[in-house]
């Protein structure tokens, strides 16, 4: 029995919004041993094997506090096809970064219980 190609590479990143961002990064960084990748726009990347582990600070109360980021592995086929399956996104894709032949996207999404999800990949740029 053959399966068709799986619609996702895995969980690309994971993040914790909390209001104690210096203590739950040293947990991971110090207790967990997750080295840094980098820090940008108050937020702080670690590395987790494939996946990325962000931290962010907030002093807003915010709707869950842990989101999964799964990363296409074709971004366009995953998206049409999650669209066909019913799911609703919440916005359009956001661009978060560019390079010369292929845009970093971002598209949150929730699951049937409520919890905000995300599809974070990168997409080709359409040649006009």
């Amino acid at each position: 029995m053959s399966h068709p190609p799986p619609l996702f590479k895995g969980i690309g990143q994971v993040s914790i919004i909390t209001t104690q961002a210096q203590a739950i990064i040293a947990f991971y960084r110090d207790t967990m041993g997750l080295p840094l990748q980098f820090e940008a726009g108050g937020m702080t990347f670690m590395q987790a094997g494939a996946t990325s582990l962000m931290v962010a600070a907030t002093t807003e109360p915010i709707d869950g506090d842990v989101f999964l980021y799964f990363e296409p592995t074709d971004w366009n086929a995953a998206e049409a096809k999650m669209e066909a399956a019913g799911v609703t996104f919440e916005r359009e894709a956001q661009v978060v970064q560019t390079e010369p032949t292929r845009e970093h996207m971002l598209r949150p999404f929730r699951d049937p219980e409520g919890r905000r999800l995300y599809i974070l990949g990168w997409r080709p740029i359409a040649a006009f």
